[in-house]
């Protein structure tokens, strides 16, 4: 195998740990055991070291020496740091995205996006609720135009109690998440910079809560 078909070997079985991480498959301080996805992917072990390293990198994986891999698992004061970070970044990127809504395509998406979170579906359904709302703020970061933005915003994800998430998600957090998007929403259809900004910050800052809220209770197990 040449070392370019290698790396991507590397590349495609890290882009789906990542996936599972971020969806709360493998989740916070689980053991990432070689063997494993060895079997599962069907590629050597020099693969998923790789995919480990990269992984490691976007700061979704930690490597210890003679310990293994691991997801990586943040405290309350570490995960209040980054959201404080995400609150900046994505607020920013709400208000380059405002500026840039009558570009190619961007309104129609927005109204799309619109007519997802006036359903019913992620009111009732949970599950529907938490995946839908990655890809509406990916989308919005897109928007933003700016590539710097984009790749800093991608090594901020952390990895999530997919279950507990889903357990704290209840009808009126639900709500308030619904009625957040469709205010950021709304303000950059309007292409107010300033509102889209506020709206997103405010967002990520009751996220930012939540998720420190649920690291508490897995500690306290």
């Amino acid at each position: 195998m040449t070392e370019v078909a290698s790396i991507k070997i590397g590349r495609s079985v890290a882009d789906r740990l990542r996936d599972r991480i971020l969806g709360g498959e493998l989740v916070p301080g689980q053991r990432l055991v070689e063997a494993e996805f060895m079997r599962e992917y069907d590629v050597g072990r020099s693969a998923v070291r790789d995919a480990f390293m990269q992984l490691e990198s976007d700061g979704l994986v930690e490597l210890k020496h003679q310990r293994g891999a691991r997801v990586v698992r943040l405290n309350r004061v570490e995960i209040a740091d980054l959201f404080g970070v995400r609150e900046q970044l994505e607020g920013y990127a709400a208000r380059l995205a405002a500026d840039r809504v009558d570009e190619a395509g961007h309104r129609d998406w927005l109204l799309a996006q619109k007519a997802i979170w006036e359903g019913k579906d992620v009111l009732y359904n949970e599950r529907t609720h938490m995946d839908k709302n990655m890809p509406l703020h990916e989308g919005i970061i897109q928007m933003s135009g700016n590539k710097c933005l984009v790749e800093t915003l991608k090594r901020l994800h952390i990895p999530v109690y997919r279950k507990r998430f889903l357990d704290q998600l209840v009808v009126e957090r639900r709500e308030q998440s619904i009625a957040d998007h469709l205010s950021i929403i709304d303000m950059l259809l309007r292409g107010n910079a300033a509102e889209s900004e506020n709206q997103m910050r405010q967002h990520v800052r009751r996220t930012g809560l939540l998720a420190q809220e649920i690291e508490g209770l897995e500690g306290a197990k």
